[in-house]
Order: C-alpha cells, then sequence, then structure tokens
C-alpha cells in the first residue's frame, strides 16, 4: 500500500521523469496539480476575461482557509502575500515602534529576516543579535537579550543552511515572559512538519508557497494572531483593503 501511495504521489511530479532533484528546500518543481491549477486561471482569462472573476474570488478565500486550517489558525488571520519578505515587512514596518524599542534575531539569519529589522535604524528600533551555531537558536541567548524595550523576536523555524529545527514553543516561551512577541519565518518548514500556530505561541509569522507547499514563487502566507490586528499599521491600502471591498 505504501509503494502505491509513493508511486501514485511521483507520477503527480513531471520532473522525476528527467531529473534526481533534490533541492525543494529551494525552489520545488512544481507538482501536475499546481500546474493544472494555475493552467485552469491563465485558460480562464484568456478565455472569458473577467467572467468568472468572482469565481476566482471565491477560490482565493477557500485557499485562505486552506491556509488557515495547515496552521491551525482562523482564516480572519490569515492573508495571501507574494513571499515571505513581504510578511516580515508588514511586521517590521507596521508595528508601532518607539524610539528606544528592539528587536531580537539570530546572526546567522536568511537576508529576508535581517534588512527589514537592520531598516527600522532610522527610526530609533536597535537591532540586537544573537549568536545561532549552525542556526541552532538557544532560548537562554534569546532570555539574556532581552529587556524591558524588546518588542519582537524573530527567528527562522528551520534554518536555510544546516537544516536544523528550533523549538519553537521554547522561543515563544521565553519571548513572552519577557513581553515580547514572536515572528516565525516558517518558509524553510511549513508543508513539510506541521505547524500549529495556536498551540506553539507564535505571534507573526510568513512563508512563500515555493519550497515543501509546491506552489509557484509569488504566492505566500501571512498569520498575524488576532488578538495583534489592530497593533498593526496597515501597509499599502487599497480597494481590497475594507471588508466590503467591490462595493464602490
Amino acid at each position: 500500500m505504501e509503494t502505491e501511495r509513493f508511486t501514485s504521489l511521483r507520477a503527480q511530479m513531471p520532473i522525476a521523469g528527467r531529473w534526481s532533484y533534490f533541492d525543494h528546500a529551494a525552489v520545488a518543481p512544481l507538482p501536475a496539480p499546481t500546474v493544472t491549477a494555475m493552467s485552469r486561471c491563465i485558460h480562464d482569462a484568456s478565455e472569458n476575461g473577467l467572467v468568472n472573476w468572482s469565481l476566482w474570488r471565491r477560490r482565493v478565500e477557500h485557499v485562505r482557509t486552506l491556509a488557515a486550517r495547515l496552521l491551525n489558525a482562523r482564516s480572519d488571520e490569515i492573508a495571501v502575500i507574494h513571499n515571505t519578505t513581504e510578511g516580515i515587512n508588514l511586521v517590521a514596518e507596521g508595528f508601532p515602534w518607539n524610539v528606544g524599542d528592539n528587536v531580537i534575531v539570530p546572526v546567522d539569519e536568511f537576508p529576508s529576516n535581517l534588512y527589514p529589522w537592520m531598516n527600522l535604524k532610522s527610526r530609533g528600533v536597535e537591532l540586537r543579535l544573537i549568536n545561532s551555531p549552525q542556526g541552532r537558536i538557544d532560548p537562554a541567548a534569546i532570555a539574556a537579550a532581552c529587556d524591558a524595550r524588546t518588542r519582537i523576536v524573530s527567528v527562522s523555524w528551520i534554518d536555510y543552511a544546516s537544516g536544523w529545527r528550533n523549538d519553537i514553543a521554547a522561543i515563544a516561551d521565553v519571548a513572552h515572559q519577557h513581553g515580547a512577541l514572536l515572528f516565525l519565518d516558517a518558509i524553510q518548514g511549513l508543508g513539510a512538519f506541521p505547524l500549529d500556530v495556536e498551540r506553539d505561541g507564535v505571534d507573526f509569522a510568513a512563508a512563500d508557497g515555493h519550497k515543501w507547499i509546491m506552489g509557484p514563487e509569488g504566492a505566500g502566507v501571512f498569520y498575524v494572531r488576532r488578538q495583534h490586528l489592530e497593533q498593526l499599521r496597515p501597509l499599502g491600502v487599497g480597494w481590497n483593503s475594507v471588508i466590503q471591498a467591490g462595493d464602490f
């Protein structure tokens, strides 16, 4: 039975007919169901224009629901974004910082989880870097770096270089003990390992879909715990930014 399941799954990966592909942790090849879904949208736009616009809008809401289920979150805590960097910047630029606040980040983070926080220097926010040998984050190191002005601890679930998987619940616990919130860069693990943002105490999370979720680049997921929604200043407000979008 297990062999049949493996064969069935492998048959949905066209790339397997040509390559032995081992780098899903960078950019995954698109499986047949993903290609089919994208092709349907493109062909519909070509053949029908905007006739089925409401159908595709409902599909977006369906994706939001599926993403919420994947993270054990509520659908109103989920946004569809372009990539992980966008999700990080929604928090970095939208958080109500005060001069003298600080954010804690491991020194060996992927640049997407480093530069947005560095960019807050002009707003008087200090970036505190902690050592993370081979991506291993010690909660005690976070505790030692925290003080009364620590607002956010931002870490990767799985280190992009070593593949080390960090104990998110333990890190969240330390952050919360010091009055800080936890931002999780989840891109290296989402789709490969279960993630429960409610159980593990994650306050914000972001992940692109082009790794283990096996979606296209440019389609990602952003999570914000409901109690923090009013804290973030909305960025890039447009016609879809209101509850009754479309009621012009």
